[in-house]
């Protein structure tokens, strides 16, 4: 029996641990189960593809892999079904509490404790009814060395191998690695001895824009301590290590977020959106032109509405054109005005144009890459003047908004192609502010969530884990836009109640038939709802009828899933 896991019995006949009885068995409410999913999202949604790529090679081999939070609480679980059934008898699962105190010697309590990993077999588990347990579990670090939760593999103590606590280490130390790119300016490599040691084993080093040091992962701390967090490091530009992610050129330099005024209505947690959400901040200040990049639907106009009212003008009018909804012939009566019976359909008294009617607030030019060339030409003429010209007039009026242009179209491209004047460019692009797709976004089901609380203001109800699979799992073509549709109509399903599978309906198929998923590897529409009807029959304990209406799917089309997917109801299971 090894130091820690001597120490750890010691603990507990201590607290009067009674080896012989039943051990702590209270599974926490849904709603707690909840808030702790919630609290944990970014741990989560981190873990989420690399439990994924575990799930195979456990499943048919009586392994399960489990999250634990901080506090011991059990969050996911994957792996094979037949040992999972076997591990709730003593409730490892999701919404137990596995900390040592409840659970006696253990490898996740134990691990939490002692803050490494720690291997429990078999009779060094404390309490009788968890001895036929063999089980690995790795502390979960962030960047800075905060306890996050553990990573745990556990099977029968006779199925017992090495390779598990390899594992679970590794998953860690790649989580927190990940967690290290997420937050730090540079990532640096530092030179390990043995050239042969795996590269999610290499010392890795964060540090902010003046080359302090804000983040460790597990190898650098046993190199260097954990007390050089928050040093300098004049070293590493000595050739002590190698940089292998540089994130400064992303932030504007020697940014200072004293006097920003926050935008509310922009929420999300993802490094690349919080960096232009920066920008946006930093751009309301100045009276720059703003040039905003992004797909549909990533919410450009939004962006400019928050850098117009916390700025100077916001007391004046924001006016909002989309370029490409103006035809070509009308646009520049649009923008510029026109006076009256200046052509056929003019109203009579004449009009102004979008540019006046900011006066000397914002006008905001969507989709500026589908203007034509001659509006072009017209836009760049008043931007140089700052006066516009209506429509059938001579007579020069001035102008004083503040330009903020958007576009999703990739400008540079487009002056190659010859559709647009370098010469407008140069002169919308003073400050340019790009805004990643929700697909590459690290932060949807957080996002999700604060979408369906504006949504149901009042409401309790959350969104399930199999709802936010899938939420996750999308590519979502439509960015933020989609998102918010797609739980409008979910809220609608739901009436009130939880956000469930069955109520996210994605659109947008390919080709193949399938949904757009964010990226290779993730299943198809088939291999996802074979999954459902797994998770279905294991979460009913193999009641095809409760299955079938947990799926929301008739009795005998589940049946007629079941075969054509060829899953079959281990004997072990009766339907009731």
């Amino acid at each position: 029996m090894s130091t820690i896991v001597q120490q750890s019995w010691k603990r507990c006949q201590a607290s009067n641990l009674k080896a012989t009885e039943n051990a702590y068995d209270q599974i926490i409410s849904m709603s707690r189960i909840k808030e702790i999913i919630r609290d944990n999202h970014l741990l989560i949604r981190t873990s989420l593809p690399l439990f994924e790529r575990l799930e195979p090679f456990l499943a048919n081999t009586e392994h399960i892999a489990l999250l634990a939070d901080r506090d011991g609480n059990i969050i996911h679980t994957v792996g094979d079904p037949t040992f999972a059934n076997h591990a709730q008898k003593v409730q490892l699962q999701i919404g137990a509490n596995w900390n040592e105190g409840f659970k006696g010697t253990n490898a996740i309590g134990t691990a939490l404790i002692e803050r490494v990993p720690v291997h429990v077999q078999g009779e060094q588990h404390y309490f009788l009814e968890n001895q036929f347990l063999t089980c690995s579990a790795s502390p979960i670090f962030s960047a800075a060395g905060e306890l996050l939760g553990v990573v745990n593999i556990s099977t029968r103590k006779e199925y017992n191998h090495p390779l598990s606590m390899s594992l679970v280490c590794i998953v860690a130390e790649s989580l927190q690695n990940r967690f290290l790119y997420a937050e730090a300016d540079r990532v640096v490599a530092l030179p390990h001895a043995d050239v042969r040691t795996s590269s999610r084993s290499m010392p890795l080093i964060g540090l902010d824009r003046d080359d302090r040091i804000v983040g460790i992962n597990e190898s650098a701390k046993k190199r260097l301590g954990a007390e050089v967090l928050g040093s300098e490091m004049p070293q590493l530009d000595k050739g002590m290590g190698h940089t292998v992610k540089d994130n400064r050129r992303r932030i504007w330099p020697s940014a200072k977020t004293a006097g920003l005024k926050p935008f509310p209505r922009l929420a999300g947690t993802c490094p690349h959106f919080l960096q232009a959400k920066l920008m946006g901040q930093k751009a309301a200040l100045v009276d720059f032109p703003v040039l905003i990049l992004g797909e549909s639907g990533t919410g450009k106009e939004l962006f400019a509405q928050m850098i117009h009212e916390t700025g100077p003008r916001s007391n004046a009018p924001f006016i909002a054109v989309n370029c490409s909804a103006i035809p070509e012939n009308l646009i520049e009566s649009e923008l510029f005005g026109y006076e009256g019976g200046s052509f056929t359909g003019a109203q009579r008294e004449g009009k102004i144009g979008k540019f006046e009617a900011a006066k000397k607030g914002t006008i905001f030019l969507d989709e500026i890459g589908d203007m034509s060339l001659r509006s072009q030409a017209a836009l760049l003429r008043v931007l140089q003047e700052k006066v516009v010209t209506p429509v059938g007039s001579n007579q020069p009026r001035p102008i004083h908004a503040r330009v903020i242009a958007a576009t999703h179209r990739h400008l540079p491209d487009e002056i190659k192609a010859g559709r647009f004047r370098a010469d407008l460019y140069y002169r919308l692009k003073g400050v340019m502010i790009q805004l990643p797709p929700l697909r590459q976004r690290t932060d949807i089901l957080p996002l999700a969530e604060h979408l369906l609380r504006q949504l149901t203001p009042g409401s309790s109800a959350s969104i399930s884990r199999e709802a936010q699979e899938l939420l996750a799992a999308y590519a979502w073509p439509g960015n933020v836009r989609e998102l918010q549709s797609v739980l409008i109509q979910a809220a609608f399903l739901a009436d009130g109640g939880d956000i469930e599978a069955a109520h996210i309906q994605l659109e947008g198929l390919d080709e193949a038939g399938e949904f757009p998923y964010r990226e290779r590897g993730l299943p198809s529409l088939k291999e996802s709802e074979m999954e459902a009807i797994k998770r279905a029959i294991r979460s009913t304990g193999g009641n095809v009828s409760q299955a079938a209406k947990l799926l929301q799917i008739g009795r005998n089309t589940l049946y007629r899933k079941l075969a054509e997917y060829r899953i079959s109801l281990p004997a072990t299971w009766e339907e009731i």
